[in-house]
C-alpha cells in the first residue's frame, strides 16, 4: 500500500478538458438525429437565440468587454467606489395621500433600511397618490426627512411642473444647497403621452416647460435630474426588452436634439436625465438590459459629442407589472425576487420593488416591509452590495449584452428614420409594434409555453382572487391626444384571471366540476390525468379524479352518479380506440373531454361525440371557455 501522503495530483493531465469538437459531437450524438440549432437553441421575444453554452470566443471581439469599472462606456457601472461604499439606494415608492401618515411611514421606513424618498404623485390614470400643491405640503411630508442624505424620487407629470419651484422654496427654508442637492425629479412627456394618451398642454406648451425646466436645472440645481425616461410605460404594454431600451433611446434623442436646438450644450444636458427601467422575469436578459442601455446611452452621448462624464446615465431598476397576477399573490414575491437579483447585479444605481399585492391595493405596513426587505436581504445577507459588476467576464452575460445592444441600436435607428418617438406614437406603430410582442407573450402564457406558478401551472381551483380596490382618479384637461389612445396595461395572465373569474362565478350556481374517467392501468391513465387535473384547475375547475376504472360498464355506472358537469377520458391513445366509441354513446348528454391529440383519430372521435381536446399544445383560456359554453355558462 502507497503510504506516501505527499503525492500531487494533476487533474488537468488526468482529465483533459474536452475540446469544443467533443463537446458538440456529444451533444449530437444524445439527440439522436435532431438539428442541434433547433432543439438545443432558445428564441427569445427580441429575437435573439440563446445558445446552449457560451465560450470566450464569443466575447473576444468585444471591445467593452476590457474596459474597468467606473470607465466608458460604463457597462460595469457608473462609480465602482460609491458602489462598495453606498451600494445601490434602496427606493420603495410611497403613494399615502394623507401627508402626515406619508411621514410618519418615511421616518419609519429610512429607519428600517430605506434610502431614498420615492414618491408616487397622484395621476389622472391612476387613482390615489401623493399630492404635493404648496410648500405647506412639501413641509408635512418631509418634516424630520433629510433629503440630502436620502434622495428625492419623483415621476413628475406636465401638470406637476410647479414642484421644481416648490423645491427650491423648500431648499431656501431648510438651508439646504440646492447646487450640491442629489435627487430625480424629472418629466418624460412622450413616455407620459404614452401612458395616459393625452398631455394636459400643447407640444408647444410642453416644449416650453422642459427647456424652463432645464434651463432652472442649469441655473440652479445641476445635480437634480429633471428628466426622467420612464421605460416602465411600454413594459406595461408587454414590450419586450429591446424595444423598452429602444424607446427610451429614442426619447432621449428627441430630447436632446430639441435642447441643442435652443442653446444647451451636450454636457450641460447629459447629466440631468434618467431612465426607469423595467426588470421582468428573464433573469439574464434583465442583467444584460441595464449593462447594454448603459452602453447605448455612452454610444449616444459620445456621437452628440458628450465628453466622458457626459456618458454616465443613473438607471432606477423597477419590477415589472407585466408577468403579475392576482392569484396565488404570494408567489408575486418570488418573481420580484429575481427581479430584484437582477437590478442589482445589472448594476441599477437605485432600485424599487413592487409589493407583492400591488395589483390590488396600495402597499400595507406588511407588504412594503417585505419588498424592503428583499433588497436588504441582497445587500446585508448576499453582501451582493459590495461586488464591483460581479456579471463582469460572464461570456453568457457579455454576448447577450451585445446582442440586446444592436438590436436595440438598430430600432432605434428604424424610429429615427420614421421622425422620432412623438411621430411615432401619433401613427400608431408603437401600438402596433408592442402589440406583436404583447400578443406573442400572451399567447405562450395561455399555451403555457411559459408557466406561471399558481396561475396556469399548479393553481388551487378553490381560490378567488380578492378585487382590486377603485380610488378615484384625478382630472385634467386634455390639449392634445392620441388617435391610437393610450398604450394598453397588460399583463400577461389576464386571460386566465377572467376566465378563472368566469368558473368562480359559475360555481354560485351550477355544478362546473369535472369527472376525470381513468382506464386501464395506472400506468397506463396516470401521466393524462396528472395532465387534465392540473389543466383544469388552471380554470378553477375542480376535479374529480382519483378512481380508475376496469371496464366501461364500471365507469359509466360512477360517472351517472357524479354530479360533473363534463368528463373527461384518460387513458393511452391505444386503449382510446375501442373506449372512445362506447364512452361517448353511454355518457352523451354531458360535455366529453378526451385527455390527448391522436391526430389520425381527431374527426373519428368528433363523429362519436368528443367535444374538446386538451393536450400540451392546447389554448388552455380558449379550450376551457369553449367547454364552458358547452355546460351553458354564460
Amino acid at each position: 500500500m502507497d503510504t506516501d501522503r505527499n503525492v500531487e495530483l494533476d487533474l488537468l493531465s488526468e482529465f483533459p478538458p474536452p475540446s469544443w469538437e467533443e463537446w458538440l459531437k456529444a451533444v449530437e450524438d444524445t439527440l439522436k438525429g435532431a438539428d442541434y440549432s433547433k432543439a438545443m437553441f432558445t428564441k427569445t421575444y427580441e429575437g435573439i437565440s440563446l445558445k446552449p453554452i457560451y465560450r470566450k470566443e464569443d466575447i473576444q471581439d468585444l471591445d467593452f468587454c476590457t474596459a474597468e469599472p467606473g470607465t466608458a462606456p460604463y457597462q460595469r457601472g457608473n462609480d465602482p467606489i460609491r458602489r462598495i461604499n453606498e451600494g445601490w439606494l434602496v427606493a420603495q415608492s410611497c403613494s399615502e395621500p394623507d401627508l402626515e401618515k406619508l411621514n410618519k411611514i418615511l421616518l419609519d421606513e429610512l429607519s428600517r433600511g430605506l434610502m431614498a424618498v420615492n414618491l408616487e404623485l397622484a395621476k389622472a390614470d391612476r387613482p390615489g397618490g401623493v399630492k404635493l400643491e404648496t410648500m405647506q405640503d412639501l413641509q408635512t411630508a418631509l418634516k424630520g426627512v433629510d433629503i440630502t442624505a436620502a434622495p428625492l424620487f419623483i415621476q413628475l407629470d406636465m401638470k406637476d411642473h410647479k414642484l421644481l419651484e416648490l423645491l427650491e422654496e423648500y431648499a431656501v427654508a431648510n438651508s439646504i444647497d440646492l447646487k450640491n442637492l442629489e435627487a430625480g425629479i424629472g418629466f418624460d412627456p412622450t413616455g407620459e403621452f404614452a401612458r395616459k394618451g393625452s398631455l394636459p398642454m400643447a407640444l408647444d406648451k410642453v416644449w416650453d416647460q422642459i427647456c424652463n425646466s432645464v434651463k432652472w436645472a442649469v441655473a440652479k440645481a445641476p445635480k437634480t435630474r429633471v428628466m426622467s425616461i420612464d421605460g416602465t410605460v411600454y413594459e406595461a404594454a408587454g414590450c419586450s426588452s429591446s424595444q423598452e431600451l429602444a424607446f427610451v433611446l429614442s426619447t432621449a434623442i428627441g430630447y436632446i436634439n430639441g435642447l441643442q436646438m435652443v442653446g444647451f450644450t451636450i454636457d450641460e444636458i447629459a447629466p440631468l436625465f434618467q431612465v426607469k427601467l423595467s426588470l421582468g422575469s428573464n433573469l439574464f436578459m434583465e442583467i444584460a438590459k441595464i449593462r447594454a442601455f448603459r452602453l447605448l446611452w455612452a454610444e449616444m452621448i459620445r456621437a452628440f459629442g458628450g465628453n466622458e462624464r457626459s456618458q454616465k446615465i443613473w438607471i432606477h431598476g423597477r419590477s415589472a407589472r407585466f408577468n403579475k397576477s392576482v392569484y396565488d399573490i404570494y408567489t408575486n414575491v418570488l418573481r420580484t425576487t429575481t427581479e430584484a437579483f437582477s437590478g442589482v447585479i445589472g448594476g441599477a444605481d437605485s432600485l424599487e420593488i413592487g409589493c407583492f399585492d400591488e395589483l390590488i391595493k396600495p402597499g400595507d405596513e406588511f407588504s412594503r416591509r417585505i419588498a424592503r426587505n428583499q433588497q436588504i436581504l441582497l445587500a446585508e445577507e448576499s453582501h451582493l452590495n459590495k461586488v464591483i459588476d460581479p456579471a463582469g467576464g460572464s461570456y453568457y452575460i457579455e454576448s447577450l449584452t451585445n446582442e440586446l445592444a444592436n438590436l436595440a441600436w438598430k430600432q432605434m435607428q428604424e424610429l429615427e428614420e420614421e421622425g422620432g418617438m412623438i411621430k411615432a406614437l401619433r401613427a400608431g406603430t408603437i401600438h402596433e409594434r408592442i402589440a406583436v410582442v404583447a400578443k406573442a407573450r400572451i399567447d405562450a402564457v395561455n399555451k403555457r409555453r411559459d408557466v406561471f406558478v399558481g396561475v396556469n401551472m399548479f393553481a388551487a381551483a378553490d381560490e378567488v382572487a380578492i378585487s382590486p380596490s377603485q380610488g378615484k382618479l384625478v382630472t385634467e384637461e386634455i390639449a392634445v391626444s392620441l388617435d391610437a389612445g393610450a398604450l394598453p396595461k397588460l399583463r400577461a395572465v389576464q386571460a386566465i384571471e377572467a376566465l378563472r373569474a368566469r368558473v368562480n362565478n359559475a360555481k354560485q350556481i351550477q355544478d362546473t366540476s369535472i369527472m376525470l374517467i381513468n382506464m386501464g392501468s395506472l400506468a397506463e391513465y396516470k401521466a393524462r390525468a396528472d395532465f387534465s387535473t392540473g389543466f383544469f384547475q388552471a380554470g378553477a375547475f375542480n376535479v374529480e379524479g382519483s378512481q380508475a376504472f376496469a371496464s366501461v360498464e364500471d365507469a359509466v355506472k360512477a360517472a351517472k352518479a357524479s354530479s360533473a358537469a363534463a368528463y373527461c377520458i384518460c387513458s393511452t391513445d391505444d386503449n382510446y380506440k375501442s373506449l372512445v366509441p362506447e364512452l361517448c354513446v353511454a355518457l352523451k348528454g354531458k360535455p366529453l373531454i378526451l385527455a390527448g391529440y391522436p391526430a389520425d383519430m381527431v374527426e373519428s372521435y368528433k363523429a362519436a361525440g368528443i367535444d374538446v381536446f386538451i393536450h400540451i399544445r392546447a389554448d388552455l383560456v380558449a379550450t376551457l371557455n369553449d367547454l364552458l359554453n358547452l355546460m351553458g355558462v354564460k
